[in-house]
């Protein structure tokens, strides 16, 4: 192979690297020029050389930083090999990443936009929600006036060990029944929405994966103000009366936070739903 030799200027050109980038390379002893002439220091390349260019740019589109691109050039073709493997590996992994964080952004946008946008307030509705994965955790001694951070404080270690994130949309699931006093009223477990598709083993005491089923629900929705849940408790209750309307008798009873500022005064809206039994 006829060797030629480059200035820098025709490198930077015909690599699309600036004079500076190249210069910078040469001092940190990543790509060096052939030879450098003593008398006025310009910087010759082979011709051959735009060949490892090459790979340092392959290297960084991978994002590599620059100590490792130097790293990695010392690795033999067979290193090589299993080292590339290791980062289509890497980037899968980052790509199943980012699909689950556009899921979790696509999840709150359709929340906030059911909640707080489109939702009419204190009147049903029937919404058909598809089948929602959750972690849950049994309990029996806690109310609905009552806040179980103990408990919400699990199941995100539980979403943080599965490589997922704590949706601040959450609440519990009690028996359908016409209580006296909203005191009656306790949950048989807490409930949050895990937003991956990763399957896991949970080894803890009363805490499972499990799902809420998809179907036709009943579903209504307020801020939490005054009685305004016993209100719209009693108006699900009348409604299932007054239309026969043959449901589960499971209320899902759905807190999600309207104020997003911690220095605030605590605001939520309520989203009580029953699913009607399929025909």
């Amino acid at each position: 192979m006829k060797v030629h030799y480059l200035t820098i200027g025709e490198v930077a050109k015909l690599s699309n690297i600036s004079i500076q980038t190249l210069r910078f390379y040469d001092r940190i002893d990543l790509f060096k020029p052939i030879k450098i002439d003593p008398k006025n220091q310009y910087r010759y390349y082979q011709n051959t050389q735009l060949y490892y260019l090459d790979i340092i740019k392959s290297l960084k589109y991978l994002g590599l930083s620059l100590e490792e691109v130097k790293s990695v050039l010392t690795l033999t073709p067979d290193e090589l090999v299993s080292y590339l493997a290791e980062q289509e590996n890497r980037i899968d992994e980052e790509f199943r990443r980012l699909i689950e964080t556009k899921e979790v952004l696509k999840r709150k946008k359709e929340q906030i936009q059911s909640f707080a946008v489109e939702s009419t307030r204190m009147n049903i509705s029937e919404k058909k929600m598809p089948a929602q994965k959750i972690v849950k955790i049994k309990t029996s001694n806690i109310s609905i006036n009552d806040i179980p951070n103990k408990e919400y404080g699990l199941m995100s270690k539980v979403l943080e060990d599965m490589g997922s994130v704590f949706d601040t949309l959450y609440g519990g699931a009690y028996s359908l029944n016409r209580y006296e006093s909203l005191d009656d009223i306790h949950y048989d477990y807490l409930f949050t929405h895990i937003v991956t598709d990763k399957d896991i083993d949970v080894d803890l005491e009363d805490v499972e994966i499990s799902s809420i089923p998809e179907g036709t629900y009943l579903s209504i929705t307020f801020a939490l103000k005054e009685d305004a849940y016993e209100i719209c408790y009693r108006k699900l209750m009348d409604y299932i009366d007054q239309h026969q309307t043959k449901i589960e008798p499971i209320v899902y009873d759905v807190w999600m936070p309207i104020n997003f500022t911690a220095s605030n005064e605590d605001e939520f809206l309520i989203e009580l739903k029953i699913r009607i039994q399929a025909a």
